[in-house]
């Protein structure tokens, strides 16, 4: 089971006093944090509640998320033993997967963060120590990269539940594991070092990490690095916590998204396995992205500023200036 942060305690009080009527203080050797004052910024930007405190606390603390995690590894178990039987069997979409021999190497795709590394304390650091939503979206964006890259270099992500079993017998079956991440270029040697120190399977980072270079035609949409695996290997699995990891075209509209989930509706549990994120995704880029907004030329800087005050709305707007450390206390 996942071990859950420090950063929980500080979240779990967060919740409670700001659900509290004026209590009287009581004296703890943790943060009081009663007094902190509700967000304040002008205009479209004000955000009475952070909208994602209860997602990473289910995240973080929910049995329910640890079943949902081992029944989605269990059924990938049961479909790599169906794959192995059936020579015709692939999980990939006709233009991604390359005609290959009967006795092609066997692959399986999977997704990092929240499909097989816990990365939740990353977003529990957000809500303790939040991005100056005043910032220019540009210097935001900036502000929000080098705390990740931090994070990264941390490798103090752990394996989400099931996922260690899974992939280690897999390993063992001789089935090749392809990791395919929108982590960028320069964060792939700490990635693999998390990879190796939790002890996920990992035969070559160069090979084996597929990581997001835009220059280099490697985009955020995953389908060219899906196709690359799927000429030389039968990709039989995808796993993954957003639609992005087994389908392109997902942020057209959300009509679009639900096109390729009932396109693809007999493959959910089967070929393609989705595992539980309620913090972030695709969908939220798309959310009321009909013609009007989509042509607005604020349009994108009002979703990203949007995104980002996820981690600011709960304390206020002078939280900042005094900010504590918090991220992963597992080891």
């Amino acid at each position: 089971m996942r071990l859950v942060s420090q950063g929980l305690v500080v979240l779990t009080i967060a919740a409670l006093t700001a659900c509290a009527t004026q209590a009287p203080k009581t004296s703890s050797s943790l943060d009081d944090l009663s007094d902190i004052p509700r967000a304040q910024a002008p205009g479209a930007l004000t955000d009475p509640t952070n909208d994602n405190l209860n997602a990473v606390l289910w995240s973080q603390s929910a049995a329910e998320y640890d079943a949902l995690a081992l029944q989605a590894f269990n059924q990938a178990a049961r479909t790599l033993a169906a794959a192995k039987a059936d020579p015709t069997f692939n999980a990939l979409d006709a233009a991604e997967q390359s005609p290959l021999p009967a006795d092609a190497p066997l692959a399986i795709i999977t997704d990092i963060d929240e499909t097989v590394l816990d990365s939740s304390a990353f977003n529990s650091d957000l809500i303790r120590n939040p991005i100056d939503v005043r910032l220019p979206p540009a210097e935001a964006h900036k502000a929000f990269d080098d705390r990740w890259n931090a994070w990264v270099a941390q490798r103090e992500a752990q394996p989400v539940s099931g996922a260690l079993a899974f992939l280690t017998q897999a390993d063992k079956d001789g089935i090749a594991i392809f990791y395919v991440t929108n982590r960028k270029d320069p964060e792939k040697a700490e990635t693999c070092n998390n990879l190796i120190q939790v002890k996920l399977p990992l035969q070559d980072c160069a090979k084996n990490v597929l990581t997001r270079n835009e220059e280099d035609g490697r985009g955020k949409q995953k389908g060219s690095r899906r196709k690359a695996i799927g000429a030389t290997h039968r990709v039989v699995l995808v796993l993954g916590d957003n639609l992005g990891d087994f389908a392109d075209g997902i942020y057209a509209s959300l009509e679009a998204r639900d096109k390729i989930t009932t396109d693809h509706a007999s493959w959910w549990g089967e070929r393609w396995i989705m595992l539980p994120n309620p913090m972030y995704g695709s969908w939220e880029e798309v959310l009321g992205s009909d013609a009007n907004d989509a042509a607005s030329p604020t349009y994108s800087v009002e979703l990203e500023r949007r995104r980002l005050r996820k981690a600011q709305g709960l304390y206020g707007v002078d939280w900042w200036k005094n900010p504590e450390p918090m991220g992963n206390k597992t080891k």
